[in-house]
């Protein structure tokens, strides 16, 4: 079996356990819990860690306080046994504020604008570039100067695998192998127009494939 089908066929799987047991479909009257996730299986089943057990000094009924909390390099928390817990902000999955899902991606936090099965988001990475310098007195280079700037960029989060990858039309299509009806209608779209439908599709794909949460 190909890599492609295989995948496809582990989608297909989990989104049928999903459905038979007890899940509710998301929807914009669902309820996604405030807090911070400290991994993508927390922010799966709607199991972040609240306000009321974060240590701050933080006001905690502010509307952007976990955009303030994440501002930190450490949060601290109380687990359910009553111990205290330290955490790296930089190592958390995400947190969720006003029921919109913020996603980490090379330590800085990104809002997800449509969340979905396949959800699409604006970022910034780090790019290093390198610029050589010269001695006039010497008439030679001299070493190279190290220059940070960040760049936007496009990412794909698929929600069923927790895959978080730079945007591309081949990811896309990837993605869309799993509706066959779509996946044909968009493999024969020319190269411009698959870019210029792109998230027409996505949005298709999400409306037919809805995501499913665990109850709990």
């Amino acid at each position: 079996m190909r890599k492609s089908e295989y995948l496809i066929l582990s989608f297909l799987i989990v989104i049928l356990k999903l459905q038979s047991q007890d899940s509710v479909m998301y929807s914009r009257d669902f309820r996604l819990y405030e807090g911070i996730y400290n991994s993508y299986k927390e922010f799966r089943y709607n199991w972040p860690i609240d306000k009321d057990k974060i240590v701050t000094n933080l006001p905690k009924d502010q509307l952007d306080f976990f955009s303030k909390l994440t501002e930190s390099d450490i949060i601290e928390y109380k687990e359910r046994d009553g111990s205290l817990e330290k955490i790296k902000t930089e190592k958390i999955w995400g947190y969720c504020q006003n029921n919109v899902i913020f996603i980490n991606q090379d330590k800085n936090f990104f809002r997800i604008p449509v969340f979905g099965a396949i959800s699409n988001f604006i970022g910034t990475v780090e790019v290093v570039s390198y610029s050589r310098g010269y001695d006039p007195f010497m008439n030679t280079p001299i070493n190279s100067t190290a220059n940070k700037t960040r760049e936007i960029r496009q990412y794909l989060f698929d929600f069923y695998s927790g895959e978080i990858v730079e945007y591309s039309i081949d990811k896309m299509e990837e993605y869309l192998k799993r509706d066959v009806v779509l996946y044909k209608e968009f493999m024969v779209l020319s190269k411009k127009k698959k870019k210029e439908f792109a998230f027409k599709y996505m949005r298709l794909y999400n409306e037919k494939h809805p995501v499913y949460f665990p109850k709990g």
